[in-house]
């Protein structure tokens, strides 16, 4: 079977850690490079905000990560995103700051490129429905990359819950959040679209409509921001689905590390305390709380490759391209309607933001 196709924008720490080592070991796609934006690039992506020192040494820094993926992954570096468009590569993957989601996926789905997107997909529900609409049209795939949903633990959660072992479902509570990684990440940005509800808050809202299904809405939700920055840094919300089950979510990105999901039943309880971010070598566990306690061990397991895996699945199938399409405008949906009550309740509230737990 011959292997698509497969280039980098951007030499990203996540497609140098995460991204390739699963894309290395997948039947479907092969590695071909990584591009480096050219400076007109990165003043095109930033309305030209940046000056010509910044923009060399963003070129020396953007070489140098480029040269590890070489001395690692083999492969080739592109000069410029456009060069990597413009080649024979089928796919393309998108690690870039959320703001420069829209632009560069657009490009590349005009130049008839199946796109798989870093989460969020983008940072507005407009520019979302803009991107797939395109995409259809040109009958190509996207994919947004919150791994986490094809790791196995979920799929024993699933079931777990589709054999009653907990009865009911009566609440969801999900939690993912980590301490400040300092000023100078993209997360604290507003103009890279940074912000706690874009970044970590999107794993613990698409885990919620996952379980609560199609009907879940938004009912209630709190954002945070800080002195320092002028975005939000931590948040909660209310989710609920046409049975009235609701699912409540928190997030933070200046909070001690949590990664937890809690599902209360009327029989017992599932607990999963790695649910996010599994690495590819961790034993995961799923503990089921009932008269007595059950630990489930999920084996190392490349919830990266899965993703990768549902992503040429899209490509090859025209049905489950258009489900993933609904998923996609579903999430960026859900973070939309946080926003407008946040924003229409005025609650912000700004809070000291520190170093640690």
């Amino acid at each position: 079977m011959k292997k698509l196709l497969m280039g980098i924008l951007g030499p990203s720490d996540v497609a140098f850690n995460r991204f390739l080592p699963a894309l290395k070991k997948s039947k479907h796609f092969e590695y071909v490079g990584v591009a480096i934006a050219k400076p007109h690039e990165r003043n095109e992506s930033s309305n030209g905000s940046y000056h010509e020192y910044e923009l060399k040494a963003m070129f020396r820094k953007s070489m140098a990560k480029a040269d590890d993926f070489i001395n690692k992954y083999k492969g080739a570096i592109f000069n410029g995103y456009e060069q990597l468009l413009s080649s024979s590569v089928e796919g393309i993957y998108i690690p870039l700051p959320p703001a420069l989601h829209y632009l560069w996926a657009k490009k590349a789905l005009e130049c008839g490129k199946h796109v798989l997107l870093e989460k969020p997909f983008t940072t507005n529900l407009a520019d979302t429905r803009k991107l797939l609409k395109l995409a259809e049209q040109k009958g190509l795939a996207v994919h947004e990359n919150y791994a986490f949903c094809y790791h196995e633990q979920i799929n024993k959660i699933r079931q777990l819950i589709e054999d009653r072992e907990i009865g009911e479902i009566r609440q969801i509570r999900a939690a993912f959040g980590f301490p400040y990684r300092g000023a100078a990440d993209f997360r604290y940005n507003k103009e890279l679209g940074g912000g706690a509800v874009m970044d970590c808050g999107g794993y613990p809202i698409k885990l919620s409509t996952l379980l609560l299904g199609k009907t879940a809405q938004t009912m209630t939700a709190s954002l945070h921001s800080a002195k320092e920055h002028n975005v939000d840094v931590f948040g909660s919300a209310t989710l609920e689905n046409e049975d009235g089950i609701t699912a409540q979510v928190s997030f933070g990105m200046d909070n001690c590390y949590k990664c937890e999901l809690e599902i209360w039943g009327s029989e017992g309880c599932i607990y999963a305390p790695r649910i996010f971010t599994a690495p590819t070598n961790l034993t995961a566990t799923v503990l089921l709380k009932k008269q007595e306690e059950r630990v489930y061990e999920i084996a190392g397991n490349d919830q990266f490759l899965g993703s990768i895996d549902h992503f040429y699945q899209c490509i090859a199938d025209k049905t489950l391209r258009l489900e993933s399409y609904a998923e996609i405008e579903s999430q960026s949906r859900q973070i939309d309607d946080i926003l407008k009550v946040t924003k229409k309740q005025g609650g912000n509230y700004e809070s000291k933001i520190h170093t640690g737990c």
